[in-house]
């Protein structure tokens, strides 16, 4: 296995600020050695019925009280959390939110089960947690507007919940990790806070952790929502990391203060990440799209503790996508980790219009990935297709 050599010193983001554009280069590109790919080893199918299509927002692994691992995901179309038995991909029951009255969810996204009498739910519509049970009656609602503020929206984030970004429960607290939706101007860099913890027992709302003012600060355009996406992760060791998608490293944030380190953790193919080359202000729809389609991009970071690995997506960037080419032809590549973040390979998968790396998760049997077109596709069915590291 290959030794980063630059594990310890924890390598330098190299970002140049001419002209209010990113570069960001990545320092391993050509230097990593493989040693390990990912290997389809199964397929996993659930029956949908005539309501539910694929590609759900938001799936959840839960155990039950009989140490039975549940299956669950969100059907958009008519409010509900739908569980099943994992291992036999049994339909077991449903959970259904109404629209309106006392127990209504206007714009239900995501979900936390930490048991059958407590359920998280939130709400897209009113920005808000839902504390349910699994009759859908509603106890509680915890508010993350904060009304007393007309510019809250320029300091505090949205959330786009999704298996790769849940709700994350450490020592009491939930953790929701949210987003900029635009480019953040140099003033409010440090004012920014994308992450709400919500104490479990008071129901108050702390809100924590800046975009690192290297990445982002220096006005640099990252305009569309797709460059200021943040995906956390519970590390092995009980640390919070952010994989932001314009950086090759990951970045471990401390709980109790805002200070934060950074590790390298990038492709050995990746390229150097510009930023768009226009003034934030009205940034045109072509050039957005553009940037996207040609820069590399990571995405999401899991943690495998059977196999005590992680593995980030990498959405390649196409350096010839024309404009309005589809954003599903962007390349969809996995890099391989052990747990000290050790780069042990990376395997290239598809394209995204083939699968839906945003609903990934890991389980005893592997690496899951839901896949949404192709050969053998069937539409009646959530199909995942199943990998696990082999060394090469």
């Amino acid at each position: 296995m290959y030794k980063k050599w630059y594990y310890v010193c924890l390598i330098f983001v190299f970002v140049s600020c001419s002209h209010d554009i990113a570069h960001i280069k990545n320092a391993g590109k050509g230097k990593l050695k493989a040693n390990y790919q990912l290997v389809k080893i199964e397929e996993k199918k659930f029956q949908l019925d005539s309501e539910t299509a694929p590609r759900p927002v938001y799936t959840q692994m839960f155990k039950d009280k009989s140490g039975t691992e549940l299956f669950t995901f969100f059907n958009s179309y008519n409010k509900s959390i739908y569980i099943y038995d994992y291992l036999s991909s049994t339909y077991i029951r449903s959970i259904h939110y109404d629209n309106e009255g006392a127990n209504g969810i206007l714009h239900p996204i995501g979900y936390y089960i930490k048991n059958m009498d407590s359920i998280f739910v939130y709400d897209m519509m009113k920005i808000e947690v839902a504390l349910t049970d699994s009759s859908g009656f509603v106890r509680d609602r915890i508010s993350l507007r904060n009304s007393s503020d007309n510019n809250w929206a320029l300091y505090y984030p949205q959330y786009s919940l999704s298996t790769v970004n849940p709700f994350i429960e450490r020592q009491g607290r939930l953790i929701l990790t949210g987003f900029a939706p635009f480019a953040i101007p140099s003033e409010n860099i440090d004012n920014f806070l994308f992450t709400a913890y919500i104490d479990l027992k008071t129901k108050q709302i702390e809100y924590h952790h800046k975009y690192p003012n290297v990445l982002y600060g220096c006005n640099y355009n990252w305009e569309g929502g797709f460059a200021t996406m943040v995906y956390p992760c519970l590390s092995h060791d009980e640390k919070l990391i952010f994989s932001f998608p314009v950086s090759h490293d990951l970045f471990f944030y401390d709980f109790k203060s805002e200070n934060l380190t950074k590790l390298y953790a990038g492709s050995n193919f990746a390229n150097t990440i510009h930023s768009i080359d226009h003034e934030q202000r009205r940034t045109p729809n072509e050039l957005i799209m553009e940037n996207y389609m040609q820069e590399d991009m990571y995405g999401a970071i899991l943690y495998d503790p059977y196999r005590k690995m992680y593995y980030r997506f990498l959405l390649q960037g196409m350096p010839d996508a024309a404009i309005g080419m589809s954003t599903g032809e962007k390349p969809v590549d996995i890099i391989i980790m052990d747990e000290n973040f050790n780069y042990l390979g990376e395997t290239t998968i598809g394209v995204e219009k083939e699968w839906n790396w945003t609903n990934s998760f890991v389980t005893l049997e592997g690496l899951n990935i839901e896949y949404t077109s192709g050969e053998g596709i069937d539409e009646d069915y959530l199909t995942f297709k199943i990998f696990i590291p082999k060394v090469i």
